[in-house]
């Protein structure tokens, strides 16, 4: 058994304890009190406490425990006149003490703990981790906060990582940032250590003298995608961060393939906002070869003086366009209008793993390959989880490089929600004053969850920002491109839904919400976000800053709080493709594949060479039920209805509603504002609404909430007259039917979007019909929206036409054509 004293002089006594076998807690604790006397320094009283009782011991019977002890341990802390006492003492009786540093804390809780550089700094002392612990728990419990668990292990890991206990507590309260504290990790870049000389490339001169004039190599990951056989015409997919420069590696092998006239480019992409940026990137890019660039964009039928410039012709040599843009070509029957197509490049490849739009990528891909057999494939993504398994599914080389050409700094802050402004802005101006050693400043985008939220914070910043979202016209989101490649904008806010591929060349990308709509982000979507953060061309790092709101949901069915999804995000680790289709997208695939070959074997070839299985004797049996498919041995076509479901991406069951509706003789544009409510509306002064009749007044026009106080009335006369005659306005017009289930029959959705159909058919832009809704009825409704929207009519209108003239509805075949043109043309 070892045995050891320690002495811990205070003012006027000593503090004794007992160590045995170097437990933290003592066997017997006392408190010694001195004399003085003529020899010295001498014991006076030695009071000594023990299982909850205290008796006085002798000071011989102390002398003896001093001599008995292997080592006698005293405390730097404490009354210096006393340290001074304590050793004048012990040399009294021939012994000797050593000078040891102990937790303070320790001892006020009457323990024992020695304590060295490694321990925990608080307040300008070291205390042990125990403590340090304990001191944090308390400060967790004091704040204003209820954190996660996870969120709270975060704390503790920050604290085991720091050794500094101040700086810890400093991450409760966010207006104190230490960037020290609260970064997470840091992604480490890598240098290439074997890049390929452009020089060296077997390509034409005038494309090289062009790549030659940014650098002299190859970056890492187009290095390794030329040496797997890239420009010898291998199907590739690469896989790799943000910015590593796979585009390029599409460019490479399509305007190679071009200039070699082995047949155009297609390059496809989920989002019109992506396909309008590759558009002018690759027309500026491209021309000075003598190529032409075009693009298409959903049915691109939607004509204005601001899209006319846009070049939508199929006879160029690359076409720029959204997945189902090229798909609505070929359901249409016209895959054999693409030409020779040499090379077709697939941006964000991942999207197979989307609900709604990932069966359409799949099938595209699979008529594409039967449409183009001589086509080099090249897949991009940086974010699959399984790369391996897709190579597999696509019949590709895999292209694998999982370093960043910057490293990127992640930092997580916790925070309330009223403070996220307050921080953001700080950030936001330390970004940018800072200038790379490229020359450039540091630029921001922000990440929130609806596009209204990209406004307000846009609006709420007090430095220059711009919003960016899906419902902006084109014109308007590349000004706000062009003003951030100009270094102009320090801060761009932004969607979730636009983090896959648009380009921004940001030095920092600030979550300020962790959901998109009211759903969170997955691991997927984040490292697309993330990913946009640092350049090689223009920025020396990254930085990635998540603000996660402690209780913070978005969503009454969410389990976890924002700060617990940041925890998981950070740790997350991507999990395997797992695509799996229901009946009806099954269908919708296997029709718009007949609409390519008339051959069962063909149309096996095709769903052979998608990533999903289909089941397709099932599926093909099915759609001879609808009367969509005949067959006759080895062949098979659509039949009237099969080809207008083909070609305008319809389901089953709403080719049956349009048919039903036309054989009840409806007006072509109710039916068309039945099939598609135009329902992406704000009320614009819902605040204002909100608070003048103390009630919860939702944005969204068509929320049930927002219809319930509008239709009743009854405290309007409480509001400003402009709010009031508006509002009154709306539920004139679109409020006064005689349903018994009324306002949530779907007239007024119904109403009101047929009221948008003929403001468009009777000559009014996106932009003037926005301007009008806003002025009569103070709702707001983006452009980009109402683009969309009208695109979707036209191809709704298509089908009703379609459908009328199958069925010998000449006049509603008429009147859906002539509103059709209407629609189209504006005017």
């Amino acid at each position: 058994m070892t045995l050891w004293t320690l002495l811990y002089p205070l003012k006027g006594k000593v503090t004794v304890m007992l160590i045995k076998d170097r437990k933290k807690t003592p066997a017997i604790v006392g408190e010694l009190t001195l004399r003085s006397t003529n020899a010295g320094p001498r014991p006076l009283r030695f009071l000594v406490s023990k299982d909850k009782k205290q008796d006085y011991r002798s000071p011989e019977e102390f002398i003896e425990l001093l001599r008995r002890s292997e080592r006698i341990l005293i405390t730097r802390q404490g009354d210096a006149k006393n340290h001074k006492k304590i050793i004048e003492m012990l040399g009294g009786f021939h012994l000797t003490g050593e000078m040891v540093d102990v937790c303070r804390f320790c001892l006020l809780n009457k323990e024992f703990n020695f304590v060295n550089k490694k321990s925990i700094s608080h307040q300008g002392e070291r205390i042990c981790e125990t403590c340090a612990q304990e001191e944090l728990k308390r400060a967790l419990r004091n704040s204003q906060c209820h954190y996660s668990d996870e969120a709270i292990q975060r704390i503790f890991d920050v604290l085991n990582k720091t050794k500094d206990l101040d700086r810890t507590i400093g991450m409760l309260n966010p207006e104190e940032i230490d960037s020290e504290v609260t970064r997470y990790d840091t992604i480490a870049s890598k240098e290439d250590q074997n890049p390929y000389p452009i020089s060296k490339l077997p390509i034409s001169g005038q494309f090289k003298k062009s790549l030659l004039k940014k650098s002299k190599n190859l970056l890492p990951v187009q290095s390794i995608a030329v040496r797997k056989g890239l420009l010898k015409g291998n199907d590739l997919l690469v896989t790799s961060a943000t910015a590593t420069g796979k585009t390029l590696i599409g460019e490479m092998a399509g305007i190679e393939n071009i200039l070699k006239k082995k047949g155009k480019m297609l390059y496809l992409v989920p989002l019109v906002a992506l396909a309008n940026q590759k558009y002018s990137q690759f027309n500026g890019k491209y021309k000075d070869f003598g190529l032409q660039t075009s693009i298409r964009i959903g049915s691109s039928r939607i004509k204005t003086r601001k899209t006319e410039n846009m070049s939508r012709s199929l006879d160029t040599d690359i076409i720029v366009g959204t997945y189902e843009g090229v798909d609505h070509i070929m359901r249409s029957s016209k895959a054999d209008m693409l030409g020779r197509i040499g090379t077709v490049v697939i941006d964000e490849v991942h999207m197979l793993e989307d609900e709604e739009r990932g069966h359409r990528l799949d099938g595209v891909i699979g008529r594409l390959k039967y449409a183009s057999p001589g086509a080099q494939f090249i897949y991009l993504s940086a974010t699959v989880g399984s790369p391996h398994a897709l190579a597999k599914h696509l019949d590709a080389e895999l292209v694998e490089y999982e370093h960043r050409p910057v490293p990127i700094e992640r930092h997580l802050i916790f925070c309330p929600q009223q403070s996220k402004l307050r921080i953001m802005t700080r950030l936001i101006r330390e970004e940018y004053n800072q200038v790379s050693s490229k020359g450039h400043k540091g630029q921001t985008i922000v990440f929130t969850n609806s596009r209204r939220n990209c406004h307000r914070l846009a609006n709420a910043l007090p430095i220059t920002a711009s919003a960016y979202h899906a419902g902006l016209a084109n014109p308007e989101r590349k000004k706000v491109e062009e003003r951030f490649a100009s270094g102009k904008l320090p801060v761009v806010v932004t969607t979730a839904a636009l983090a896959a591929g648009v380009d921004f060349p940001a030095s920092q990308v600030i979550f300020e919400s962790l959901a998109m709509g009211i759903d969170w982000i997955n691991l997927q979507e984040f490292l697309q976000m993330l990913g946009r953060a640092g350049r090689p061309d223009y920025h020396d790092r990254g930085v990635v800053v998540l603000l996660a709101s402690p209780d913070k949901t978005y969503g009454g069915g969410q389990a976890m709080t924002e700060d617990e999804m940041a925890v998981k995000l950070l740790k997350g680790q991507m999990e395997e493709m797992n695509l799996k289709y229901g009946q009806e997208e099954q269908e919708e695939e296997v029709l718009a594949s007949v609409a390519v070959t008339n051959s069962k074997a063909d149309l096996n070839y095709i769903c052979t060479k998608m990533v999903e299985d289909i089941d397709l004797n099932s599926i093909v049996n099915k759609l001879k039920k609808y009367r969509f498919l005949t067959q006759k041995g080895d062949g098979i076509k659509l039949t009237r209805m099969g080809s207008i479901a083909a070609r305008h991406f319809l389901s089953a069951s709403r080719a049956f509603l349009i048919r039903d509706a036309v054989l009840a003789g409806q007006d072509p544009i109710e039916i068309a504002a039945n099939l598609e409510f135009f329902d992406a509306v704000y009320f614009k002064f819902a605040p204002q609404i909100s608070a003048a009749l103390n009630v919860n007044m939702p944005s969204r026009v068509f929320q049930g909430a927002a219809l319930d106080i509008v239709f009743e009335g009854d405290n309007l006369s409480q509001l400003e007259e402009k709010i009031r005659d508006q509002l009154f306005e709306f539920a004139t017009d679109f409020l006064t039917c005689g349903c018994k289930e009324s306002p949530y029959c779907g007239c007024a959705e119904k109403n009101f979007s047929e009221m948008i159909i003929r403001m468009r058919a009777s000559g009014r832009d996106p932009e003037k019909i926005a301007a009008r809704l806003n002025e009569k009825y103070g709702i707001s409704a983006y452009v980009g929206d109402l683009y969309g929207y009208l695109d979707g009519v036209i191809r709704n209108l298509d089908a009703i036409e379609m459908m009328a003239s199958a069925h010998s509805k000449t006049d509603i075949a008429k009147q859906a054509k002539d509103l059709k043109k209407s629609v189209e043309a504006g005017r």
